[in-house]
């Protein structure tokens, strides 16, 4: 288990910057405007999405690709952010639209309306993202499926 964490400088300001730009890429599934917030080599974890853990652009297009046909945001109200050196962990509430396999639970092909509880865990190096986890309800999610 790797237990160490980023020592990284990125000011505080920075990091708000650079995850409001890849929050609104992936709300407007700007492709390019997401892969320009992350470092060529990134990690991304979606904890407990199928297939997860996602290394570098390609594997991340892949699961942005299956996410946007997935999951439709409505809202997103930020609950509270806390900052570390070179780190940050955001928590939102969540609302949309999931359709067929979302988190592997069965939404349909019309899809069902979703809320609950997200948390980002994101490292830097400069000014892009190089890891993010992200934590969902997953029992929350489990209940409004089909």
């Amino acid at each position: 288990m790797d237990t160490t964490h980023s020592q990284g400088t990125t000011p505080r300001e920075v990091m708000d910057e650079v995850l409001a730009r890849h929050f609104a890429a992936e709300e407007a599934h700007d492709r390019p405007g997401i892969l320009a917030t992350l470092t060529d080599d990134a990690e991304h974890e979606p904890v407990g999405f199928p297939g997860a853990p996602f290394h570098g652009h390609d594997e991340l297009m892949g699961f942005y690709e299956a996410l946007f046909t997935e999951l439709e945001q409505v809202a997103v109200e930020p609950v509270r952010r806390l900052h570390g050196p070179g780190f940050l962990v955001d928590e939102v509430q969540y609302r949309g639209r999931a359709y067929r396999n979302f988190m592997g639970f069965d939404f349909g092909p019309d899809g069902r309306p979703v809320d609950f509880r997200l948390l980002h865990v994101c490292e830097f190096t400069g000014d892009r993202i190089s890891r993010e986890q992200v934590w969902l309800d997953v029992n929350a999610i489990r209940a409004q499926a089909g």
